[in-house]
C-alpha cells in the first residue's frame, strides 16, 4: 500500500511537472514528501554514478557497493515517484498537444493565466527590489524574448515543409518529421538541466522554463511519436519520426541526469549567496514567456495536419476571444488554489 501511495504520489507530481505555472516541488510540499524527495535528491552525485556504473563488472564487492549506494540515495523512493510521474507524462501528453492543434486560443490562454498568476508566488520571495534585481530581471526578459522571435523565424522556415534530409514524409503516422540540429539538441539538453533543477523548488515550474526556452511543446511531440510508433516497432519497423523522437528525448533525458547532478546544487547556492537576484531572474524568465504565449496568432497548416503559428495579431470580439479569457481566468484560479494550498 505504502508503494502504491508513492507511485499516485509521483503520478500527481507528474501531471503538475507538466503543466506550465504548476511547480512539482509545491504539490510534493502539499503530499508532505518534499523533505524525503530532496534529500534523496541531494545525496546522489559523482559517487553514485561511479558506484553503479562499477557493478557492470559483476564482481560481488562492486555489486554489494552498488546495492549499499542505492539505499543511501532512497532508490526505491525515487524509483516509484519516478514511474508514477513518467506515466503522468505518457498519459497526458497526447492530450495536450490535441489541445494546443483543436483549440489553440484557449489552451494558449489557460497558460497564459497559469504564468501570470505563478509570478506572484516568487515575487512574495523577493526580500527588497532595487537597481540590480531590476537590471537582472530585464536581462531575463531579453533572453526569453531573443529565444521567442527566433523559435519564430525558424516555425516560418517550416511552412513550406520541404522535403529534403531534414524533413520525411513518415508514412506509418503520417505526419511530417524534422530532425533536430545540433542547435537544438544542445538546447534540448540544456532545458531538461534546467527543467529538472526548478522542478524541485516550491513554486518554480519546470515544463514553464521548457515553454519559455521553446522546447515543451516539440518535446510532447517527440513523446506521442515514440509511443505511436511503438506498435510498428514490435513488428521490426522504425519510423522517420521515432529516430527523431528517440533524439529529442535522449538528449533531454542527460541533461536531467546533468541538472540533476550539477544544476541543483548550483541553483542552491545561488539562492543561499544571491537568493534576490536569481528569484528576479526567474521571474524575468516568467515574464518574458508571456510574449510567446499570445493566444491569439495567424497560421499555416502543413501537410499532416499540424498548426504552425506565424504571426501574433489582435483579438475579435467573438465566441473565441470569450472562451480564451474564461481559459486565462480558470489558469489564474487553478494557481491561486496551489498557493492556498502551499500556505
Amino acid at each position: 500500500m505504502n508503494s502504491l501511495r508513492i507511485f499516485v504520489n509521483g503520478f500527481l507530481i507528474g501531471i503538475a511537472n507538466i503543466i506550465p505555472g504548476m511547480s512539482g516541488g509545491t504539490l510534493a510540499l502539499v503530499l508532505g514528501i518534499y523533505e524525503r524527495l530532496i534529500g534523496a535528491l541531494r545525496c546522489i552525485g559523482l559517487s553514485t554514478v561511479k558506484r553503479l556504473l562499477g557493478a557492470l563488472r559483476f564482481k560481488r564487492q562492486a555489486l554489494r557497493e552498488a546495492e549499499a549506494e542505492l539505499r543511501r540515495i532512497d532508490f526505491g523512493f525515487l524509483a516509484l515517484l519516478g514511474i508514477g510521474a513518467i506515466a503522468a507524462l505518457l498519459l497526458t501528453s497526447k492530450l495536450i498537444v490535441y489541445l494546443l492543434n483543436d483549440h489553440h486560443d484557449a489552451t494558449y490562454g489557460f497558460f497564459s493565466g497559469l504564468i501570470l498568476t505563478s509570478i506572484l508566488i516568487p515575487a512574495r520571495m523577493l526580500k527588497g527590489f532595487g537597481w540590480k534585481e531590476t537590471l537582472v530581471l530585464l536581462i531575463a526578459v531579453a533572453l526569453i524574448l531573443g529565444l521567442s522571435v527566433g523559435m519564430a523565424e525558424k516555425q516560418l522556415e517550416r511552412v513550406a515543409y520541404k522535403t529534403g534530409n531534414e524533413v520525411a514524409i513518415d508514412e506509418t503516422i503520417g505526419r511530417a518529421t524534422q530532425f533536430p540540429t545540433y542547435w537544438e539538441l544542445g538546447l534540448f539538453f540544456g532545458s531538461g538541466a534546467l527543467a529538472v533543477s526548478a522542478m524541485i523548488l516550491p513554486g518554480i515550474s519546470g515544463s514553464f522554463l521548457m515553454l519559455a526556452l521553446g522546447v515543451y511543446f516539440p518535446l510532447l511531440t517527440a513523446i506521442n511519436s515514440l509511443v505511436e510508433g511503438v506498435p510498428g516497432l514490435l513488428k521490426g519497423t522504425i519510423t522517420e519520426a521515432m529516430v527523431a523522437g528517440i533524439l529529442i528525448l535522449t538528449c533531454a533525458a542527460f541533461g536531467c541526469l546533468f541538472g540533476l547532478l550539477a544544476f541543483t546544487r548550483l541553483l542552491n547556492y545561488l539562492l543561499e549567496r544571491y537568493r534576490n537576484l536569481t528569484i528576479a531572474f526567474l521571474i524575468g524568465l516568467m515574464v518574458g514567456s508571456l510574449y510567446g504565449l499570445w493566444p491569439f496568432r495567424e497560421f499555416e497548416m502543413g501537410v499532416d495536419g499540424e498548426r504552425i503559428d506565424t504571426a501574433h495579431i489582435l483579438p475579435q470580439l467573438d465566441v473565441n476571444l470569450l472562451i480564451a479569457v474564461a481559459a486565462f481566468l480558470v489558469g489564474c484560479a487553478v494557481i491561486f488554489l496551489f498557493a492556498r494550498l502551499e500556505n
